[in-house]
C-alpha cells in the first residue's frame, strides 16, 4: 500500500525534509519523477524523471527538484 505524504501546513517541509529515495512527486506543471537522493536540508530532492509533459527529452534525466514545486509525494 503506497504512502501519501502530507506536504502541506506546518509539517510539510519537516515532511519533504524526511522523503526516503524511491518516492514518486508530481509537479505543479504535471512532470512526474522518483525520488533518488535527498539531502535532506528540506528545499530540495534529486529527482529521476518518469514523465514530463512539457520537456519529453527529460524522461530518465535527473534533476534537483524543490519544496514549492511539488503537489503530491506518494511512496
Amino acid at each position: 500500500m503506497a504512502i501519501q505524504y502530507d506536504l502541506d501546513g506546518l509539517g510539510g517541509p519537516e515532511a519533504f525534509r524526511t522523503l526516503p529515495e524511491g518516492v514518486k512527486l508530481t509537479l505543479l506543471n504535471g512532470a512526474r519523477g522518483e525520488v533518488i537522493g535527498n539531502p535532506g536540508d528540506g528545499g530540495f530532492v534529486l529527482v529521476k524523471w518518469l514523465e514530463h509533459p512539457q520537456e519529453p527529452a527529460k524522461v530518465g534525466e535527473e534533476e534537483y527538484v524543490f519544496f514549492n514545486e511539488v503537489k503530491e509525494a506518494v511512496g
